[in-house]
């Protein structure tokens, strides 16, 4: 849980901390919806409590007047010995004033079976 806090704790410090950062984030942030990144986190609030390695990454089309933007979200050293780590893409598109998802698709590396070393859409055996 500390491990978590502090990759959170220098992950917004960094984002803080970039003029560039502070600009894309109020221009993201358009309309009443929250960021793509905000919207991921709602969604995930197993993020906060689960005891795992998190990776998210926040993409956007354009540094100037983004409308296209991507989150990833990746899980592994996950308490299953059958999956390793899972991988959640979610697809943002700015519609009027809004971010709104368009698509999600999860998929998964085996920790056993024949295909152990790429993610796939398949459930592992």
């Amino acid at each position: 849980m500390l491990k978590k806090i502090a990759m959170m704790s220098v992950c917004v410090g960094l984002l803080a901390g970039c003029a560039t950062t502070k600009d894309l984030v109020s221009k993201v942030g358009v309309g009443t919806s929250h960021t793509p990144f905000e919207q991921v986190l709602k969604a995930h609030p197993d993020l906060k409590s689960e005891l795992n390695t998190i990776e998210i990454r926040q993409v956007f089309n354009s540094v100037e007047s983004p409308n296209v933007a991507q989150v990833m979200v990746l899980q592994a050293g996950l308490m299953d010995d059958s999956v390793s780590a899972i991988r959640t893409i979610y697809s943002f598109k700015l519609q009027g004033n809004d971010w709104k998802q368009v698509d999600k698709k999860e998929e998964f590396k085996c920790g056993r079976g024949k295909n152990t070393k790429t993610f796939q859409t398949a459930l592992c055996p």
